[in-house]
């Protein structure tokens, strides 16, 4: 992997929802279709904190080294290879409070990235209830406005382990590739760090709009979510990569 950013990925939650997988596809590109565990597909949201962002080649610069970060996201694979080498992701959005993290990220990834106005809190009650609440309004580019909030609790206590090989929390989670579509060209670019710690959680408060804005139907009524955290990981990011041959 040629590396070309350095970050750090703080106070990061985990909620996703099963979803169709036919609701997925038809929003893939056509190289790419979902990537299922035991049949079901399923989609993120999931805000975080990003810091120490810099190019390898240069220095953290003060201000402009930090953003909020909230993303939409699904787990796909190609269509033309027997076995997705790496896990990988497909992002349907990602909100971010920096404006230059916004325009670098879609120029030099092309991802969709989105200027958003946003919150993020954490707070640890008497009792040990570990309390997140993290929201975002979409400012820039359109389709705009666009709202999320996720509130969810944890037990601080609560021990942080990695995730099962083979367990649906592995699938959702441990993901080190991304898809995109770049100067009309669908790439491939890897991350690396070491394996999240997580432990499970509840949620408080939901709003989906980001996933109605991304044209996916919103979760039903009484299904009910995976809310995980993770503990911080520092996160080598590598550059965009062509896509090798078919094998099927």
């Amino acid at each position: 992997m040629k590396q070309v950013f350095w970050q750090s990925w703080r106070d990061l939650v985990f909620v996703h929802w099963e979803i169709e997988p036919a609701s997925v596809a038809q929003l893939l590109p056509p190289e790419l279709e979902p990537e299922l565990f035991n049949g079901r597909a399923y989609v993120g949201l999931i805000p975080f904190r990003m810091t120490d962002i810099r190019h390898v080649l240069l220095p953290a610069i003060p201000g402009l080294s930090a953003t909020l970060e909230t993303n939409v996201r699904t787990y796909v694979k190609r269509k033309d290879i027997a076995h997705e080498p790496i896990p990988a992701v497909w992002f349907f959005s990602l909100e971010a409070s920096s404006t230059l993290a916004v325009i670098a990220a879609r120029l030099g990834f092309g991802l969709p990235y989105f200027k958003a106005k946003m919150t993020f809190e954490k707070r640890v009650a008497a009792d040990g209830t570990m309390r997140v609440s993290a929201s975002s309004t979409r400012r820039w580019p359109h389709p705009a406005p666009a709202y999320s909030l996720v509130e969810a609790e944890f037990s601080e206590s609560a021990p942080l382990h990695p995730a099962q090989p083979g367990s649906l929390e592995y699938f959702l989670i441990e993901r080190y590739a991304l898809y995109t579509r770049y100067r009309g060209t669908l790439r491939y670019a890897r991350v690396a760090h070491d394996p999240y710690q997580i432990t499970p959680g509840s949620l408080v408060r939901i709003d989906t709009e980001l996933l109605s804005a991304a044209t996916l139907p919103p979760p039903g009524e009484h299904q009910e979510a995976l809310v995980h955290r993770a503990a911080d990981v520092a996160v080598r990011i590598g550059a965009l990569e062509k896509l090798s041959a078919s094998r099927h």
